[in-house]
């Protein structure tokens, strides 16, 4: 059974404390990204691929095939896991190359603090329903707020 996480509000220095471990995690899962990316491509050439989320290894496929097959599962798992890791710190995920919200409070209202990957520091924020196409610079007078909540 998965229990649930507590509801974690960052403020900015929060955030920003924890983009040496986010750049370190995606760093990670970028490279198995694209180590993935090549065992499909080699899939592909077989005549085969990887289809939908939950990837298994095809007992009547030739063994190069389930060879390949069995390298994208290891590395699925090992995605995973860092997604899971991540999600764990607080932050939301949305996007596995390195997209996260921290969630904030700005004038009493909640935010989402928004960082990607390669960015030396959090330096946007949106509101909760406008996702990363509406992302805005951090104002000057934002005092944004955080603490763990259950």
């Amino acid at each position: 059974m998965d229990v649930p996480l507590p509801t974690r509000f960052f403020s900015l220095r929060e955030a920003n404390a924890l983009l040496a471990t986010l750049q370190e995690e995606f760093g990670r899962a970028r490279d198995l990204r694209d180590e993935l990316m090549g065992v499909q491509q080699k899939l592909q050439e077989a005549g085969s691929g990887l289809e939908g989320p939950e990837v298994t290894i095809d007992p009547e496929a030739p063994l190069p095939v389930q060879r390949l097959q069995a390298r994208a599962v290891r590395i699925i798992g090992k995605l995973r896991e860092i997604l899971r890791d991540v999600a764990e710190l607080g932050v939301e995920v949305k996007a596995a190359d390195g997209l996260v919200d921290f969630r904030s409070k700005l004038h009493g209202r909640t935010v989402l603090l928004c960082w990607k990957y390669g960015e030396e520091r959090v330096a946007f924020f949106h509101e909760l329903d406008a996702g990363f196409a509406g992302r805005r610079p951090l104002p000057d007078d934002g005092d944004f707020v955080g603490d763990l909540i259950h």
